[in-house]
């Protein structure tokens, strides 16, 4: 039981340790939000992790298991994401100088650091190509749906089968997958949109953060589900089926990636961390950490 609760649990308390480390070293000097920002900002990266959590914890019958379905396991973090990109769009807007203009530039690329779009990409094209592989294996089952993986030992009639992430399960993530990419460029480019406020290097810095916890909040929906297809898929990986033939006594056969299953269930757990390491860091930034700025009042 003690290995079971470490299972489930453990990931996620490294993963509150790497988000509290990270906010006091790396973004201890992000700015301090508007309570409505921050409001915004806390229910954007604070919500989809509780229903994580929770269902997480259905796993252990704590609460109803509420989504059995490997469909409904894998597109439920890209919805999250997608709620969770919507709330960081909805911001407040700086108050606006009062006489003089600001020319300083404004555009999505003052405010994104190249790493974030790319990663967005690389991890896009992490699920979209697994999507396609396992698709591309999966079977027809008696329902007439892509879910079945099976293996046969030649003519002999002997076979396994199991689920496997194929075109049926996929197809929903794919789409909400299509759309917090089209979401996410969306809030990206609203940030540039209003005018400067009467502190530009704070607007700057405040702008900087919501591109980074728009990014967080995508890639973080984009590797839980991508740690729910490397669970589904290190489970398929398992299956194998034993026969005795005649005077070759027993003949075992596996999947052609059985050897891929431990690297799966790896894989699974530092996406699962990783992503919530990010969810959490988003809801964080909405703690202050340093004194509000004033703004020097205008002699008239």
């Amino acid at each position: 039981m003690a290995l079971f609760l470490f299972l489930i649990w453990g990931p996620i308390m490294l993963a509150a340790g790497f988000a509290i480390a990270l906010r006091w070293t790396l973004l201890r000097a992000a700015p301090r939000l508007t309570t409505r920002d921050a409001i915004l900002t806390a229910i954007a990266g604070g919500v989809p992790l509780l229903v994580v959590l929770v269902l997480r914890g259905a796993q252990m019958g704590w609460v109803p298991m509420l989504w059995q379905s490997l469909e409904a396991r894998a597109a439920t973090p890209l919805a999250l994401g997608i709620v969770g990109v919507a709330l960081l769009s909805v911001v407040s807007r700086p108050a606006r100088p009062r006489s003089t203009a600001r020319l300083a530039p404004r555009t999505a690329r003052t405010f994104l650091r190249p790493r974030q779009p790319i990663s967005l990409a690389a991890l896009t094209a992490l699920a979209v190509a697994l999507a396609i592989t396992a698709g591309a294996a999966s079977e027809v089952d008696e329902l007439g749906r892509y879910t079945r993986f099976s293996i046969s030992l030649g003519t002999s009639g002997h076979s396994a089968s199991s689920d496997i992430y194929g075109w049926y399960y996929s197809f929903p993530s794919l789409v909400l997958l299509a759309v917090l990419l089209v979401i996410t460029a969306l809030a990206w480019m609203s940030i540039p949109r209003p005018a400067w406020g009467e502190d530009v290097d704070l607007d700057t810095a405040v702008r900087r953060t919501r591109a980074g916890n728009i990014a967080r909040v995508s890639c973080g929906a984009v590797l839980l589900h991508l740690a729910v297809v490397f669970g589904s898929l290190g489970g398929t990986a398992s299956i194998a089926m034993s026969t005795s033939e005649g005077g070759l006594g027993t003949i075992s056969l596996g999947t052609p990636f059985a050897a891929m299953g431990p690297a799966l269930f790896v894989a699974q757990e530092i996406a699962t961390v990783i992503g919530v390491v990010l969810w959490m860091l988003t809801a964080l930034t909405a703690v202050p950490m340093t004194a509000r700025r004033r703004v020097a009042a205008r002699v008239s």
